[in-house]
């Protein structure tokens, strides 16, 4: 599989590395989330991917309508306006599922970071306390697959040093240029700094496992805090509401009448079977995006 994404890789290079290069200003905001995101590729190929596989699939699209119209026999018109408006949505969808993805695998990655964070620094802190070199530090975290995202960017800097020969201080300079998270970076600037200048690791270290947790319960308080005032615009919306919006109903069914041309009867099913279940996985939706992970 890995090969074939190199030749695909390579195939989307021929056919527009010489366009990219000379659009490739209007993608230079990519390159940090590519970095972060650990693709491991560079941003002119990257870019070279999302148009091969655009215009793939935009004549992809125009493929299946035409099989579609020859076995199905639809209207000719109709052929035409599907002609036309699919493939040019489908490319549209296409190009910014690409081009979104690096950035919320860099979203991710750094959410994952920085939700481990303060556990991770505690742990830091005593593995520092005992003395062992930054280098043993970084690859006693790898083992630890909870901290998430904090263990692959360990793994990064031990592979730095292990594989590629580079110097403790390089290998933590050249992840926290990589990492997405501005607190790790911070964090692993301020270690590589403390290594070179010769101070001392292990206070710097417990400073910032202090501070990291003291940001966590901040941020956790204010979460909750907000989580409460959901709660009250819950209840009043999809709860105390609906309820008194039955009660008329079911009183305005024994009248009998028509809303907005539906009978008493038909609304109820209605708001009981699709608006408030609609609502309801809205609600919770809402919630799930807003959630800060921590």
């Amino acid at each position: 599989m890995e090969r074939y994404y190199h030749l695909y890789k390579k195939v989307a290079v021929g056919f527009f590395g010489g366009i990219v290069d000379k659009y490739i200003e209007y993608f230079k905001s990519l390159k940090p989330k590519l970095l972060g995101a650990n693709m491991q590729i560079l941003l002119k190929t990257w870019v070279c991917v999302i148009l091969l596989t655009t215009t793939l699939s935009f004549f992809l699209s125009i493929f299946i309508i035409t099989i579609l119209f020859f076995i199905l026999a639809f209207d000719f018109i109709l052929f035409i306006i599907l002609l036309v408006s699919v493939p040019v949505a489908v490319a549209v969808i296409v190009f910014f599922i690409f081009y979104i993805y690096p950035v919320q695998r860099a979203e991710r990655i750094k959410n994952s970071i920085e939700t481990n964070l303060p556990f991770a620094l505690a742990h830091i802190n005593a593995i520092a306390s005992s003395g062992i070199p930054p280098e043993y530090m970084f690859e006693l975290l790898t083992e630890f697959k909870e901290y998430g995202e904090i263990s692959q960017q360990a793994k990064l800097i031990v592979r730095n040093i292990r594989t590629f020969g580079m110097s403790s201080v390089s290998a933590i300079n050249n992840v926290a240029e990589r990492t997405p998270s501005l607190a790790f970076k911070q964090v692993l600037t301020g270690i590589s700094t403390t290594i070179e200048k010769g101070g001392n690791l292990v206070g710097y270290i417990n400073e910032m496992s202090k501070k990291a947790l003291f940001d966590y319960r901040i941020k956790r308080e204010k979460y909750l805090k907000t989580l409460s005032t959901y709660a009250d615009i819950y209840t009043a919306l999809l709860v105390a509401a609906p309820l008194m919006m039955l009660s008329i109903l079911g009183i305005m069914s024994i009248i009998g009448g028509t809303v907005l041309g539906l009978g008493i009867n038909e609304l109820i099913v209605l708001i009981t079977w699709v608006i408030l279940p609609a609502l309801n996985v809205s609600f919770l939706a809402f919630v799930h995006v807003t959630y800060p992970g921590v």
